[in-house]
């Protein structure tokens, strides 16, 4: 289950970016798993679940959005390709709808640390708390 690596991952780079703040605390992290980057999303929040305990983001929010793919074509053919619900097993056959060559995939295939919410306590709102985005990918 690479998802735990992935979640610790998450985790040491949401620890790198509140100590580079000073803060004490992460709040809350916001997640996106691209709907083509063979991550679970299910299986990403229970390990992050388990991963955070015992760290600066015990007590955090973890908040997962998927992003659906986003392909271009040489022939200047762009959008959403069609991916089979199984793509968390396979890889798509990605051949361009208008042209019929292969296509390359633009967005939707990274798992990437949004966003995080630190704070120097752990009761502090999200009001209270130092927001920083972060386009780290994991």
């Amino acid at each position: 289950m690479h998802e735990f690596s992935i979640a610790a991952q998450i985790l040491d780079t949401a620890r790198e970016h509140a100590e580079e703040e000073g803060a004490s605390y992460v709040t809350r992290l916001e997640i996106e798993v691209g709907e083509a980057s063979h991550v679970n999303p299910r299986q990403l929040e229970t390990c992050m679940d388990a991963a955070k305990t015992d760290t600066i983001a015990a007590q955090a929010t973890v908040e997962i959005e998927t992003a659906a793919p986003y392909a271009e074509c040489a022939c200047g053919w762009r959008g959403e390709p069609a991916v089979a619900e199984n793509a968390l097993v396979y890889a798509p056959d990605l051949t361009c709808p208008s042209c019929g060559e292969r296509i390359d995939l633009a967005g939707g295939d990274s798992c990437r640390l949004m966003s995080l919410t630190v704070s120097d306590e752990v009761s502090d709102t999200e009001e209270s708390a130092d927001e920083r985005e972060s386009g780290e990918t994991a």
